[in-house]
């Protein structure tokens, strides 16, 4: 595991954009969680049933009907799944109001512990439970568990944030994705 060097705390203002905001479901759901291989597989298997049936035209009746609907359902229905799912993002990011101007929490990864406050509300994080820290364009994702992230947006003390997580975290749990 890598050596724990101490570094000052670091207070890291999560004033999260829509943009940012978009990335980050995208990653999270679409590419971590791998929520393209659904429709994926779903459209495959419609498109095969599909192509059975146009093998058939010529000695069933209707069979190019079918394989046309099949198709159709095969392509339409994963469309429509992305439009509601890039929908309901957008929808969740203007039911939060997120603005680069708005601070939706505070983050203090500490030598000690990661602290975190929204509004009356805190939690506190060992370094030893984080599940993982991705550094994306733009924003780091601070994962305290495989199903709550903190997004923290570029600012002066990005870098210096993502240092102290690689060193605490270890490379295991550290995923650099800026190209």
């Amino acid at each position: 595991m890598a050596e724990k060097q101490q570094f000052p705390s670091l207070t890291l203002e999560g004033n999260i954009d829509k943009g940012s905001f978009f990335r980050f479901a995208v990653y999270d759901s679409l590419i971590r969680k791998k929520g393209w291989r659904s429709p994926l597989l779903f459209a495959l298997i419609m498109s095969a049933f599909a192509a059975v049936c146009f093998m058939g035209r010529g000695t069933h009746e209707q069979a190019g009907l079918i394989g046309g609907v099949l198709l159709g359902i095969g392509l339409l229905l994963p469309l429509i799944w992305f439009g509601m799912f890039f929908a309901s993002v957008s929808r969740q990011a203007k039911l939060n109001g997120l603005s680069p101007e708005k601070s939706q929490y505070t983050v203090i990864l500490s030598p000690e512990k990661i602290h975190v406050t929204k509004g009356k509300e805190s939690a506190d994080f060992a370094w030893d439970k984080v599940h993982m820290a991705v550094r994306a364009n733009g924003c780091l994702y601070l994962y305290v568990s495989p199903v709550q992230a903190f997004l923290l947006p570029d600012c002066a003390e990005s870098g210096k944030a993502w240092e102290m997580l690689r060193t605490r975290l270890g490379p295991a749990r550290v995923q650099d994705r800026v190209h």
